[in-house]
C-alpha cells in the first residue's frame, strides 16, 4: 500500500478550504479585536494561571451548540450541493460516498459529546469604554479585549481551531459550492495520484467540510453576539498548547482543556502571552467597579503588563437594581 504524504494531503486540504479561510480573514480584519466576557473570579484565574479553559459543549449555556450546527450542515450536504460534491468525488474514487457516510455516522455522537470550546466575540471601537450590554447581562462583569494576532494563523495548521461563527446556512452553501469547484478543477490531477492518496484526500476533505463548519454554526437569533469560537476535538492527536484536567465548575466535576496563554509561534500562538495579547479590560455594571478595577490593575502588573492602570476601564452603563 502506498502511504499518502502528509504534506501532499495538507496542501490539497488548504486549497479545498480556500473559501472557508477567506471567510475567516474577511470576518477578522487586520485591526479587529476580540473580547471574552466572564465573571471577575474567572478573569482573575485567567491572569494568574495564564490560561483559558475549553469546556465540553454539552455544558455550555446553549445546549444546542453542536447539534444545531450539525443539523444545518447535514441539510446542505443532503441537498443538491452535497450531491454534486459526492458525484464529482466519485468520478475520481468511486467509493468516496459510502466511506464518508460511514465515517460521519460513526463520528457524529463523538463530536457532539467530545468537543471542547470557548467563546469570544468580535469587539468594535465603539464598545471600548462601555462594552456590550447584552453580553454583560448574559456572561458577567469583566471583559477581556484582546488583539487578534494568534487568530490570523492558518485554520488547518493546528489541532486547536479558531473560527468565526456562522448564523444559519447561507455561508455553508457558498463554501461547499467552492469545495465542489475545487474538486472539479483538480479532477485530472487527483486521478493521476495513486488510489490511496486520492481516497484519503477526498474522504478527509468532505469529512472536514461537514464537521468543521458544524462546530461554528448557531441559530440566527444569536447573531448579535458576533461570536468567534476556539474549539478542540480530541482524536488521539495532542497539542502541547493544551493540558487536560478535571475541575469543579459550579458544582459539576468535569474534564476541561486549559489553553496556555504564552508566546509560541511554532504552534501558531504568536504574541499570545498576556502582556502582548491584552488590549484592555473593561469592568462592567457592578456594585463595586473601582475596587475591582484596582484589583485587576494589580493582577495585570503581576503578570508583566506595563502601565497596567491604563489598560483597565470602568463601563459607565448604570447598574440596575434587582427590583427593576
Amino acid at each position: 500500500m502506498n502511504i499518502p504524504s502528509y504534506d501532499k494531503i495538507f496542501s490539497y486540504l488548504v486549497s479545498f478550504f480556500s473559501a472557508y479561510k477567506q471567510y475567516h480573514y474577511n470576518t477578522l480584519s487586520e485591526d479587529q479585536r476580540l473580547v471574552y466576557y466572564t465573571n471577575a473570579e474567572t478573569a482573575k484565574k485567567i491572569i494568574q494561571n495564564k490560561e483559558i479553559w475549553l469546556r465540553n459543549s454539552l455544558l455550555m449555556n446553549d445546549h444546542s451548540e453542536i447539534t444545531y450546527g450539525l443539523s444545518v450542515v447535514k441539510k446542505v450536504m443532503n441537498g443538491p450541493v452535497g450531491a454534486r460534491i459526492y458525484s464529482l468525488a466519485e468520478e475520481i474514487y468511486p467509493e468516496t460516498g459510502p466511506e464518508v457516510k460511514k465515517l460521519l455516522e460513526q463520528s457524529e455522537e463523538f463530536w457532539k459529546s467530545e468537543t471542547y470550546l470557548t467563546c469570544l466575540s468580535l469587539h468594535d471601537s465603539s464598545e471600548d469604554q462601555i462594552g456590550r450590554l447584552s453580553m454583560w447581562r448574559a456572561y458577567g462583569d469583566v471583559a477581556f479585549v484582546i488583539n487578534n494576532t494568534p487568530f490570523l494563523n492558518e485554520t488547518l495548521t493546528s489541532i486547536v481551531y479558531s473560527t468565526p461563527v456562522h448564523y444559519g446556512e447561507k455561508e455553508h452553501e457558498s463554501q461547499l459550492n467552492s469545495l465542489a469547484e475545487q474538486i472539479k478543477a483538480r479532477t485530472t490531477e487527483l486521478k493521476s495520484l495513486n488510489e490511496e492518496e486520492s481516497r484519503t484526500i477526498l474522504v478527509k476533505a468532505i469529512y472536514m467540510s461537514y464537521f468543521l463548519p458544524a462546530m461554528a454554526t448557531k441559530h440566527p437569533g444569536f447573531s448579535e453576539e458576533r461570536e468567534w469560537r476556539i474549539f478542540y476535538h480530541p482524536t488521539g492527536n495532542e497539542s502541547p498548547l493544551l493540558e487536560r484536567r478535571i475541575e469543579n465548575i459550579a458544582g459539576v466535576v468535569q474534564p476541561i482543556y486549559a489553553l496556555k496563554l504564552e508566546n509560541d509561534p511554532g504552534q501558531g500562538m504568536d504574541n499570545a502571552d498576556i502582556p502582548s495579547l491584552l488590549d484592555r479590560i473593561i469592568i462592567g455594571p457592578t456594585s463595586q467597579p473601582y475596587v475591582i478595577k484596582s484589583a485587576f490593575v494589580e493582577l495585570l502588573t503581576g503578570a508583566g503588563v506595563t502601565n497596567a492602570s491604563d489598560k483597565v476601564y470602568v463601563s459607565d452603563i448604570p447598574l440596575r437594581s434587582s427590583s427593576q
